[in-house]
């Protein structure tokens, strides 16, 4: 059992820079996307933090007249980040589950700063992007106050996503 542990410890570090490196080929974004299809297939009854879950309500920041594929590629002259590590978001719209196409963060202050600006991407029925936001801690700085959700506020979100996003209706 000891042996089967270790060799499934040291199989971890293959498995997460394997993981990067199809996602530095193909797009982080696919890489979620794969993954969090396949982790809807799941069960309820498993923990929330491997659920794909729906964005909260409030969260909804607007839309943008660009297909996914172009925010994706605009966000980053906004100032914002490809984020990998973040749950995994879908909804049902129509009967049909729509999932996240993007995940991205701005970090006023840069990497170690104490907050962040977080939008998620996905695709509107017309082609365009509807975008959802939320200001929380930066887990990176504060895990478990990101954890706790301390702090976070859509609103705030929604507004520095506008601020930050041309064209976000």
């Amino acid at each position: 059992m000891r042996a089967r542990r270790r060799r499934l410890l040291a199989a971890v570090p293959v498995l997460a820079a394997g993981g990067f490196l199809v996602g530095r080929a193909l797009g982080f974004w696919r890489l979620r996307l794969a993954v969090g299809r396949l982790l809807a297939l799941l069960p309820d009854a498993v923990p929330t933090h491997v659920r794909v879950l729906p964005p909260p309500d409030d969260e909804y920041a607007g839309t943008l007249p660009h297909t996914p594929a172009e925010t994706r590629e605009r966000l980053p002259e906004c100032g914002f980040s490809e984020l990998v590590r973040a749950y995994f978001h879908a909804y049902d719209r129509d009967g049909e589950t729509v999932h996240e196409v993007g995940s991205f963060v701005h970090r006023p202050e840069g990497i170690t700063g104490d907050w962040q600006v977080h939008v998620r991407l996905f695709p509107a029925p017309d082609g365009a992007t509807e975008v959802w936001a939320h200001w929380e801690p930066n887990p990176y700085v504060a895990p478990l106050a990101h954890l706790r959700m301390e702090g976070y506020d859509p609103a705030r979100g929604e507004r520095l996503a506008a601020e930050l996003i041309d064209g976000l209706r």
